[in-house]
Formats: C-alpha cells, sequence, structure tokens
C-alpha cells in the first residue's frame, strides 16, 4: 500500500507541477489548514435562533450561554458628543494681517502727505480727486474729505494713533464672530483720544477698513484634540454574565433586552460576525507565529513540508477529540495526546510548542476558562517531559501517568483559587486522570498509523531494529562475526560520545550496528573475518581491492533496501567513510612501475560526506576503534596519539565539514573514544604457561600472525601509523 508520504511527494515533487514550487505548496498548506481550525473553532459560534419582538411576552427564559461586556452604543454616542463639545476650538494667529495693515496705513498718509505739500494743486476739489485716485485702499468720502482737511502735524498724529488701534486688535487677535464687536470697539477708542472731529473720523474710519480676522481656524489641530479627547474616553460598557438570564418566561420583550441578545448573537440566530473576525485574527496570528518559530529555531522542521503537514495534523484531530470531549467536561479533554505525538513524531521542542497552540485553541473551546487551559497546557508539557529521548527510549505508560498526576494537581490548585467546592474539585480531578490516560492510550493507537504513512522512525522502532535477534543481525554474527563484534564496540563509543555532544545517542548506537552491514556479501575480504592466513587481497590489483572495499557500502544500501531499514540507518551507513582515502591500496598502486598514472579519486569512497553529527560519530569511532585495534602494544599514549591522529586527518581531510561538530565537541569526542578505547585494550598479563604456547604457534605457524592486508580504511590496518611517542589533539 502506497503511503501517504509517498502520495504526497508524488503531488508535491513531480516536476512541471504548481505544487513543486515551494512558496505555492507553502501558501496551500496554510490556506488548507487554515480553514479547518476556523470550521472546527467556529461551529459553537451558531446559537439557537431566538425570535422575539419587542412588546412579545416570552414563552422562554433566555439565558446567557457566555460571559460578554458589550458597549451601550446610545449612551456612549452621548459621551462622545459631551466630549467633543468640551475641546476648545485651536486658531493660529496670521501675523501677516498686521504687517499688512501697518502697510497700508502708511501707505495711506504718506499719499496725503504728498497732496498736502504738492502746490500745484490750488483748490480742495483738485486735493480730493488726487487724493481719491492715489490711494492705495479705497476709503469713503468722509474719510476722504478728513484726510485731506488735516495738516502736516495732524496727519503724523493721526498716523500713529490709526497703528497703535489696529496694533492693539491685531495683537490681541481678532476670531470671525468677535469681528463686528471689534469695529465697535474701534469707534469707542478712537472717540476717547480726544482729536477732532475730522480727525476721529480718519481714525475710526482706516482702523475699521483696515481690520480683519487674523484668528484663522486650525481645523486639523482642533480634530487632532477632539480624536484625543474620544480616544482618552471610556465607552460605556455593560457586562452579562454566564448564566445570566435576559428574558424571564412570561416577562415582556423590551427594545434592551434585544439589544443584549444582539450583542451575545443569539437573537434570531444570526451568527456572531465580529466573534468571526476577531477569532479569524486569533488563528492566523497563532499559526504566522509558530511558523515564525519553527522557521527561526526549528529550520529542518520548517524546511520539511511532511513534517509541517503531520504538524497540521496533529493540531487537527487533537482539536477534534478536544472538542467532543469538551460535550461531557473540560477537564476531560485528551489535549496532551498531540503533544505526546509531536514530540515523538517530530521533536520535543517542537512538541511543546503545539502543547502551547492547542491549550490557546482549547480556550476558545471552552469560552477561555482559564482552569481548563491551564490543565490542558500543563498537561500538554509534562507529557512532553516524560517522552524526551534518552539513551534508552520511552514510555508512554509512564507519560499517562505523569499527565494524570499534572491534571490532578493543575485541577485542584486553581479549583482552591476559584473556591470551588471539595467534592466538585474531587470529581473534576478524577476527570482529568482519566483525560491523562487517555492520551497516552490514544497516543499509543495512533502512532503506528502516523509513523507507517510518514515513513517517520521513533526511538521505539530504533530500540526494535538493535534487537540481536533481528534477522540482519543475525546474519551479520554468522557471516561475519568479526564485523559483528567490531560493530557492537563502535556502537558503545558513539553512543557514549553522542550524550556528550548533543546527539541522538539511540540513532548512533543502532547506525553503529548496522553500518558495516554491507560486509555480509564478501565478508573474507575484510581483515577480522579472516580466520586463517591467506588474504585474498594479495592476489588481486590494488585498484580491484579498492573496489571491493568500497563497494560494501553500496551492498549495505541494497541490505537497507531488502530489510526496510529506516533512511536515517541508511544515511549512516552511506555517509560513515565520506569521500576519505583506502590509504593502504593507494599506497600499494602508487609504488607499481605506473605509480604516476594513478589517480587519488579512483581511490576513495563515493560519500557523501557526514551529513549529522550522528554519522560523523560514527565514522569516527569507526576508524579510532579500528586503528587501536592494530597498535602493537596499546597503552594509554599509543591510544591517545592514535585517536586525536585519526581525527584531525579526518578534520584536515574536510570529511567534518557538514556535520554540525565544534572543534570543542571533537575534542570531547576524543576524549571520551580515548577513555573508552584504553579501557577496552588495556595491556593483559602474559602467564607463563600461556606464553610458552604461544610461542609454539609461532614457531608452527611461521609468518601467519603477520597483520595482512585487506582490511578497509577504517580498521586503520593501512596507511595509519600512529608515533605512541607523540601526542596529537584536534
Amino acid at each position: 500500500m502506497i503511503s501517504v508520504n509517498s502520495r504526497l511527494r508524488e503531488l508535491f515533487l513531480q516536476p512541471g507541477h504548481i505544487y513543486a514550487r515551494p512558496l505555492v505548496r507553502r501558501i496551500v498548506l496554510f490556506v488548507v489548514f487554515y480553514a479547518m481550525y476556523m470550521l472546527c473553532l467556529s461551529a459553537d459560534f451558531i446559537p439557537d435562533k431566538v425570535s422575539l419582538q419587542v412588546g412579545q411576552v416570552s414563552d422562554r427564559d433566555v439565558i446567557a450561554p457566555r460571559t460578554v461586556s458589550y458597549v451601550d452604543s446610545a449612551r456612549t454616542k452621548k459621551l462622545e458628543m459631551e466630549v467633543m463639545a468640551s475641546v476648545a476650538n485651536v486658531y493660529d494667529l496670521d501675523i501677516a494681517v498686521t504687517a499688512k495693515a501697518d502697510e497700508d496705513v502708511k501707505a495711506i498718509f504718506r499719499v496725503a502727505q504728498l497732496v498736502q505739500a504738492d502746490k500745484s494743486l490750488a483748490t480742495s476739489e483738485l486735493r480730493l480727486q488726487k487724493l481719491t485716485k492715489d490711494l492705495p485702499v479705497s476709503l469713503s468720502s468722509t474719510i476722504v474729505n478728513g484726510l485731506a482737511s488735516l495738516d502736516e502735524t495732524g496727519l503724523a498724529k493721526t498716523e500713529e494713533y490709526t497703528k497703535s488701534i489696529l496694533r492693539k486688535y491685531l495683537q490681541r487677535g481678532i476670531r470671525d464672530d468677535d469681528f463686528d464687536i471689534a469695529r465697535k470697539q474701534v469707534v469707542l477708542e478712537a472717540e476717547e483720544l480726544g482729536l477732532s472731529k475730522n480727525a476721529e473720523a480718519v481714525v475710526a474710519g482706516i482702523a475699521q477698513t483696515l481690520l480683519r480676522p487674523n484668528f484663522i481656524l486650525n481645523v486639523r489641530e482642533t480634530d487632532k484634540r477632539k480624536q484625543s479627547a474620544l480616544a482618552n474616553m471610556e465607552p460605556v460598557r455593560e457586562t452579562v454574565k454566564k448564566g445570566q438570564i435576559l428574558v424571564r418566561r412570561g416577562d415582556v420583550v423590551t427594545g434592551e433586552q434585544i439589544h443584549v441578545m444582539e450583542e451575545l448573537g443569539l437573537y434570531a440566530g444570526n451568527v456572531s460576525e465580529v466573534r468571526v473576525f476577531g477569532l479569524a485574527i486569533f488563528v492566523l496570528m497563532i499559526m504566522g507565529i509558530s511558523l515564525g518559530y519553527l522557521y527561526k529555531f526549528a529550520c529542518r522542521i520548517y524546511s520539511n513540508d511532511m513534517h509541517l503537514i503531520l504538524l497540521g495534523l496533529i493540531i487537527l484531530v487533537s482539536l477534534l477529540l478536544a472538542k467532543v470531549a469538551h460535550y461531557y467536561s473540560d477537564f476531560a479533554a485528551p489535549v496532551a495526546a498531540g503533544a505526546l505525538l509531536t514530540a515523538i513524531l517530530i521533536d520535543t521542542r517542537v512538541g511543546l510548542i503545539t502543547s502551547v497552540i492547542l491549550s490557546m485553541f482549547f480556550g476558545v473551546i471552552v469560552d477561555h476558562d482559564l482552569r481548563a487551559v491551564a490543565t490542558a497546557l500543563m498537561g500538554g508539557m509534562a507529557g512532553v517531559f516524560s517522552v524526551t529521548k534518552m539513551a534508552h527510549g520511552y514510555s508512554l505508560t509512564r507519560a499517562g501517568v505523569s499527565i494524570a498526576g499534572i491534571n490532578f494537581l493543575v485541577i485542584g490548585s486553581t479549583g482552591l483559587i476559584e473556591q470551588v467546592g471539595g467534592s466538585e474539585i474531587l470529581l473534576q480531578g478524577l476527570i482529568g486522570v482519566i483525560s491523562g490516560i487517555a492520551s497516552a492510550v490514544i497516543t499509543t493507537g495512533i502512532l503506528p498509523y502516523l509513523e507507517h504513512a510518514f515513513n517517520i522512525t521513533t526511538p521505539i522502532k530504533l530500540l526494535d531494529l538493535a534487537k540481536p535477534n533481528h534477522p540482519l543481525l543475525q546474519r551479520l554474527l554468522l557471516d561475519a562475526p568479526g564485523t559483528y563484534h567490531h560493530s557492537v564496540l563502535v556502537g558503545n563509543l558513539a553512543e557514549t560520545a553522542a550524550v556528550t555532544v548533543g546527539a541522538d545517542p539511540v540513532l548512533v548506537r543502532v547506525g553503529a550496528y548496522y553500518h558495516d552491514i554491507g560486509k555480509i556479501k564478501r565478508p573474507y575480504f575484510f581483515i577480522e573475518n579472516q580466520a586463517g592466513c591467506e588474504n585474498p587481497h594479495d592476489k588481486i590489483a590494488p585498484s580491484l581491492s579498492t573496489l571491493i572495499v568500497t563497494s560494501h557500502i553500496k551492498d549495505g544500501l541494497d541490505l537497507c533496501r531488502d530489510y526496510k531499514l529506516p533512511q536515517v540507518i541508511t544515511d549512516i551507513i552511506q555517509q560513515h567513510h565520506g569521500t576519505t582515502l583506502v590509504s593502504y591500496f593507494y599506497k600499494r598502486a602508487t609504488e607499481h612501475e605506473h605509480g604516476e598514472c594513478i589517480i587519488e579519486a579512483d581511490f576513495r569512497y563515493e560519500g557523501p560526506t557526514p551529513q549529522s553529527k550522528e554519522a560523523a560519530l560514527v565514522m569516527l569511532a569507526d576508524a579510532c576503534e579500528a586503528a587501536v585495534r592494530s597498535i602493537s602494544k596499546p597503552n594509554v599514549n599509543r591510544i591517545e596519539a592514535t585517536v586525536r591522529k585519526i581525527i584531525r586527518e579526518r578534520l584536515q581531510d574536510g570529511q567534518l565539514d557538514d556535520c554540525n561538530l565544534t572543534l570543542r565537541d571533537l575534542k570531547v569526542i576524543g576524549d571520551v573514544y580515548i577513555r573508552l578505547l584504553s579501557s577496552m585494550f588495556h595491556t593483559r598479563i602474559e602467564y607463563p604457561e600461556a606464553l610458552k604456547e604461544l610461542e609454539r604457534r609461532k614457531s608452527k605457524n611461521g609468518n601467519c600472525n603477520k597483520q595482512p592486508a585487506g582490511k578497509d580504511e577504517d580498521n586503520a590496518g593501512h596507511g595509519t601509523n600512529a608515533d605512541p611517542s607523540v601526542k596529537q589533539s584536534v
């Protein structure tokens, strides 16, 4: 049966298909899950239909389904009008009006002085005509006659008084609604100067003519202050409590009651558009922030479409289960199951985020009941902690007990805070315990299907592969016992180091067990499986030996497909040699008479180099164990020098460039390998009888005990001659 994983990959990765574009895929997935979440969470937003009219006698009690605080629009509108009226208008003083009035006064009296000084104007009629013609401002005949009748001293005095009055009023500011009053006051000011009638008329007339409103309404600033006042104004709110009776049976329905039912979305069964809009924003924010977290802190998950689909499905299924259980009790919802599934199938940190997401969504279902939300959140987090991937896997039974205990404590403590009755707290706590156990049971039931559908390898599956009775490990033990023993030692080394550098110890151990399974096809071409003295590599060319040795990678991948091993194990098998050089056979080839024609690339593994910490740990453990095994008289100094040299060579050769290991990690890994290898290959006491027997066998077998060629580079029998007197470190 084709898995969901395969079907989705065919859909998304088919060349030329629109969904093969990463951006399009992400948008489609986001929209699909967003619509599903909205549909699930907004189903309760359609209330029972209430068809009542003002003045009608209610035939039933109408009870508020939830607590809601709404704005009394009528009273709020009245308050807004009062606030608007209390804000004074803002005016700006136009200084150009004052300057213009000053200039006009100067121009008027300059013309009057010139006319008076002109001797050619012999008659008063001529002076009046000339004055009227040259004045810059149109003045009444009375004012013109007054100007014409004043002498030079009177003109100077009148000009000064006119300027003084204009400046007084214009500098103080004149608004449009004060303009008429200012004109009347100018006349009174002129009368109080004690001038002659003509001079008084000139001062009052010119001042009235040149007086202008110079306070201009600043509409923008006025509106800004009014809007600021409105923004600071608290609207008039009314609160309806959950369970409160809005209309009693037999009461005459009022308009205010209809308004309250409309605010609650009860009237005529209408969906509250405001609530749906708010929910849409809420869901959008949660999904957006969650994706932002994945992009920033879990890029491996964010870049994997299958993980995103799986995460979306887990959240959706958890919400549906919570929604069904909610109708029985808010504390019966197995929300923690979603966090458990995410932690096991994807990542523990993402499991914590999933617990938060589900709790916030669950808050919408339970109408923001803090106790229910806190129980869902704390239970989910406790579940994630209990299934954190450790060296010995996890126990869903232990997880269920942990969630049940945390649920009981959270329900009890929050119940005491809200002063809930003791019997009710106990009942709710028992429901919470059942919910915790149900979360583990649901996880156990769903987990195998999701594992298979999305082709995910969990610690439980890895631990099953590590069992010695696995068919492939049985074949390795029977056909290549030396390789089997070597793999077990490599697993012990790599697993211990994995804990110190933050790698997955279970994956490292299982990957080490299977890293050399390709040697099953040609076991006697590898030195650890050669029981006798004859070495087949002595009879073939170095290039052919290299081909045979390096082919154990391809043979291992073939066995992986035959036995359906997970991809993570296949990656370790493929990468545990990287692109290293088979130096022993390369050296033999270069010593040939045509050695100058040898290409180094032909004597390297195909790779790729390790892409993960786990693959790099297996590579280093494999090489270090083999190299130390080849030391004739191992001691701590020789082992340390050999291990440091192996790690340094792999680093300088670029084999560790893509595995995310730091130099500090390599130093720690070297320390672990040195400590363990020193314990494994310690010097043993030679008993006299055994020593004699050994000498006898040596004389009988001749040179059969010399180091035979044919071990691939990971056993370091070729080209790795560590100087025990030199300590090298990375």
